[in-house]
């Protein structure tokens, strides 16, 4: 039995971005019932004065409370999951507004799960596609030529090379993303969705991922559900380093330890950060 996906977008300005991943789901060969798209503090979309309709799913826009300086990303993905459930979807695909999804994610998604899990998968499921990154387009007027997105793309090189419908189960939940992955509306249920205490991007997917393994849960790799992220400006380091701090703090709150992240990395690398005597972080 196939799935009844909702197609779950957080979004603030990049309005061509966010239109580009609309096209690509205009061409996919599966659409979704819903396309709910959560605006964090974008006046435009809440308006609705993006031409986001279709007569092939239902689009709902729908706003969060935000503030400008630090996303609620982690709540903007809760409220994506109720705009779900509200119209009786059963599978969850999470997107970032940059990211275009391939013509065929919809339904490998959808047939890995009617499927089943893979052995040595258990407990609520993570399903993740690979992801590929775009160039920048050559004319913003026609957009990207969504019939060759894999041949313009390159890989990202982390991402396992599988077959078309392969599943594999990925032990390092290093690699999960929360920017494109589906989950069914049950799982995230069991886990009991995204902690809305982070805000701005940082460690809400890790947290995530923790919920996720500490629930005996397992991240699978779905070959041919490819997802396209275009290019975005790197964010600006002062930025990182204060939600980096704050997510710390409620990292350590949360799981009574520091996180061991990507991101803490790069700061500490960069001397903006260290590592405080009595645990934690402080800024440099």
């Amino acid at each position: 039995m196939s799935s009844t996906i909702a197609v779950l977008t957080m979004a603030k300005g990049r309005h061509d971005h966010l239109l580009g991943q609309v096209d690509g789901l205009s061409v996919g060969s599966m659409p979704p019932v819903v396309h709910g798209v959560i605006s964090m503090g974008d006046r435009d979309l809440t308006r609705g004065r993006l031409p986001l309709g279709t007569d092939r799913w239902r689009t709902v826009v729908r706003p969060v409370q935000s503030d400008r300086r630090a996303l609620p990303f982690a709540q903007a993905r809760n409220t994506g999951a109720e705009i779900a459930a509200e119209n009786g979807a059963d599978l969850l695909f999470f997107l970032g507004g940059d990211i275009i999804p391939g013509k065929r994610a919809l339904e490998r998604f959808s047939d890995a799960i009617a499927a089943g899990p893979p052995e040595g998968a258990t407990g609520p499921i993570v399903w993740q596609g690979p992801l590929l990154d775009l160039p920048p387009v050559e004319n913003p007027a026609l957009g990207y030529p969504f019939g060759r997105l894999a041949e313009i793309a390159t890989p990202v090189a982390s991402d396992p090379l599988l077959e078309p419908g392969q599943l594999a189960v990925e032990t390092d939940w290093g690699h999960f993303r929360g920017y494109s992955f589906a989950m069914t509306v049950a799982d995230f249920a069991e886990v009991g969705g995204f902690c809305a205490d982070y805000a701005g991007h940082g460690l809400e997917d890790a947290d995530f991922a923790e919920k996720l393994k500490r629930a005996g849960g397992s991240l699978v790799w779905v070959g041919g559900a490819a997802s396209y992220r275009q290019p975005v400006p790197a964010p600006e380091i002062a930025d990182e380093l204060r939600i980096a701090l704050r997510h710390a703090t409620t990292w350590r709150a949360r799981w009574a330890e520091d996180p061991d992240h990507p991101l803490f990395d790069r700061l500490l690398g960069a001397g903006v950060l260290q590592r405080a005597e009595t645990g934690g972080f402080v800024a440099v």
